[in-house]
């Protein structure tokens, strides 16, 4: 599931704005895990990407990380 913006664009948004368009359309501009579907509580300046480049949430992220 992918997230949307409204005009099909990211664009800046109130606060209000934003919680309007995500209650309407889930999920809206939220950022979700692409391997959980989860959100992941983050934005686009500070995601953490797969290495398919497609957004994790943290447990996700540790998870692809590479172990001593």
């Amino acid at each position: 599931m992918s997230n949307s913006w409204p005009g099909g664009r990211r664009h800046a948004m109130s606060q209000s704005a934003h919680e309007e368009w995500n209650r309407s359309n889930y999920p809206g501009t939220l950022q979700l895990c692409s391997e959980c579907e989860s959100p992941t509580g983050r934005c686009e300046d500070d995601t953490l990407w797969s290495e398919s480049e497609e957004p994790l949430c943290e447990d996700c992220w540790k998870k692809e990380q590479p172990h001593d």
